[in-house]
């Protein structure tokens, strides 16, 4: 079972239109980044920033140690995989509430634009893994002056 939460956002055109855009599809820039639905025990809440010549997405999981948690590139695709483990005694747990989620979890964003995906790096701080991506320039658009030779 996958969950998503849109949070829409909403952008002012040139030409006065008006779109929304969900989490499902984030732009920053020249780079687009859509998150893919997998099945998971739980979807850790995730945020995408760009912050100067880097994109880097932001996975919220307390509770997790970093050797848990693995990140890979595979073609356009990063993904991000691990496991929280349950903290109470073994066996027979009487619980009179319940309400953080265990087991495996899993990401995936596909990624679309002008990055370099050879670079990807990740670090966990305080219950926070941030994926970084960088941005190389767009070379589209770009004015290239072809010489005319006569003959």
């Amino acid at each position: 079972m996958s969950r998503k939460i849109v949070v829409p956002r909403v952008r002012q055109k040139s030409s006065g239109e008006v779109r929304e855009e969900g989490a499902a599809a984030r732009r920053t820039g020249h780079v687009l980044l859509l998150d893919l639905p997998v099945e998971s025990a739980f979807l850790p809440p995730s945020d995408i920033v760009e912050v100067g010549d880097t994109v880097r997405v932001l996975l919220e999981i307390p509770g997790v140690p970093a050797a848990s948690v693995q990140v890979r590139v595979l073609g356009k695709r990063i993904e991000i995989t691990g496991e929280k483990t349950q903290d109470f005694p073994a066996g027979e747990t009487s619980f009179l509430c319940l309400e953080r989620i265990f087991g495996k979890f899993q990401r995936v964003f596909e990624v679309r634009g002008s990055v370099n995906l050879g670079q990807v790096s990740a670090r966990m701080a305080n219950g926070i893994l941030v994926i970084a991506i960088p941005k190389i320039a767009d070379r589209r658009g770009r004015e290239r002056r072809i010489p005319v030779t006569a003959g």
